[in-house]
């Protein structure tokens, strides 16, 4: 961790990672199977947890095996803050993602999107080639409006999630509400998208950030009343059957890394265009299909407004904060050829009443709980610091608190990352926060 430390006032996450160094390492041949055939490995970003996406790829896999000649196509499910290593391990072929983490990494390792997804909707019966971000409440709530959301308890997926947050954020903006600033709090809530719905449907926040279309998706399979929720700035599109607090983006793109050669690029394009035929799509029951690669432009501008404003939050000088206690706001800056700006926001758990007690909790996604047993490797000091990191709580103010020395926290702070093996720290704080960590909990 070259020169990496805690700052800021109170948010989540981090803004994108840093520019390689001295060029890009040379990439691994590919593997064969057992069947002779090169395996090409297709990452799929798993917003709804990987045993979903598994299953709505499998056929695309499937089909692509078929279609073009020695490749064998697996599947690699992703989150956001996973893709990068294994991107940077040569173990990606291509990627299908979100538009605003493909923007994100393209900047970085010059990714092409050779298609674009046209998504399937059950209710409307059409495919649709662009989405919309839904920022919904509980029906009767009192916040009626964006601006309502001033002092709001606020659930969104991650701070890197496009359709899970960057778009909602850009439309508070537009009305005034600067998420980072604004609200009582900002609760990462990690994927699948379906927490944040059932945390509204809690009580335990006043609004969620999703990506629209989900809450009919889970209506339709009877997981949810639809009724039991409001959408905020409703827009209407003609032709887009979900209701949106948003305009609408180009899809999820098929993304090429540079490994890929020529041949294999061009001739997965073909295929995908292909799954416009009604017989292949039928043969291979592919319910989404693909078509020629859409302008990501206006994606690129809101995720560039998107890292100034973390940008601007990093630049600015730290101060407490005085009449939003519960404001979490966690910047994390690290230093390899350049400054790569990050925030994290973290609400801390509160125990209130909920709507819907006789719900049975939902449960918590693998991702979390792989790191139970971790978290209960740490001692007592490690906690502490954690629980004020999660609080927002800069190196000095965590050392003044505990009566250490700022070199002492930094060593702990090392230990934390090295026991949980959670990569960096503003992937720990989203875990922590979910663990109860953030409120000094203790696991034993």
């Amino acid at each position: 961790m070259h020169g990496a430390r805690l700052t800021g006032i109170a948010l989540i996450l981090v803004c994108q990672l840093l520019a390689a160094i001295g060029g890009r390492a040379q990439e691994t041949a590919s593997e064969v199977g057992a069947s002779g055939d090169a395996v090409a490995r297709i990452g799929v970003l798993a917003y709804r947890g990987n045993r979903a996406a598994i299953a709505d790829w499998t056929p695309l896999a499937a089909y692509l095996s078929d279609s073009v000649d020695s490749w064998r196509f697996e599947l690699l499910p992703v989150t956001l803050s996973s893709v990068e290593g294994e991107i940077e391990a040569g173990r990606l072929h291509f990627l299908i993602t979100n538009p605003g983490h493909y923007v994100a990494l393209s900047a970085r390792h010059d990714l092409s999107a050779i298609a674009t997804r046209e998504r399937w909707a059950e209710i409307s019966g059409s495919h649709l080639s662009r989405f919309g971000t839904a920022i919904i409440v509980a029906k009767n709530s009192a916040v009626a409006s964006l601006n309502d959301l001033k002092g709001r308890k606020v659930a969104a997926v991650s701070p890197d999630a496009f359709g899970g947050f960057q778009i909602a954020w850009s439309q508070m903006q537009k009305q005034g509400v600067d998420a980072f600033r604004d609200l009582a709090s900002l609760r990462f809530m990690g994927f699948p998208h379906d927490e944040v719905i059932a945390a509204v449907a809690r009580g335990e926040v006043d609004a969620g950030i999703i990506r629209a279309g989900l809450l009919e998706i889970l209506a339709g399979d009877g997981q949810i009343e639809l009724d039991d929720f409001r959408v905020l700035n409703q827009q209407d599109h003609p032709g887009f059957p979900y209701r949106s607090s948003s305009p609408l983006f180009s899809e999820w793109p098929f993304a090429a890394l540079p490994k890929v050669d020529k041949k294999l690029r061009e001739t997965v394009l073909l295929a995908l265009l292909r799954s416009q035929e009604a017989e292949i799509s039928a043969r291979y029951g592919l319910r989404d299909l693909w078509s020629a690669p859409l302008s990501y432009e206006n994606t690129r501008k809101l995720v560039g407004s998107y890292q100034a404003r973390v940008a601007l939050a990093a630049s600015a000088s730290p101060a407490p904060p005085v009449l939003t206690p519960g404001l979490l706001f966690g910047l994390a800056a690290l230093a390899v050829m350049g400054v790569s700006a990050a925030l994290f926001y973290a609400q801390r758990r509160v125990a209130a009443p909920t709507a819907a007690a006789h719900q049975p909790e939902p449960r918590m996604p693998a991702e979390f709980e792989v790191y139970e047993d971790r978290m209960k490797r740490l001692t007592q000091r490690e906690r502490e610091i954690l629980e004020l990191i999660c609080n927002g709580k800069q190196t000095r103010a965590i050392a003044i608190a505990l009566g250490i020395s700022p070199k002492t926290v930094e060593f702990h702070w090392t230990n934390l990352l090295h026991k949980t093996e959670a990569g960096t720290m503003a992937h720990l704080v989203q875990i922590a926060t979910r663990l109860g960590y953030d409120q000094g909990v203790s696991l034993g």
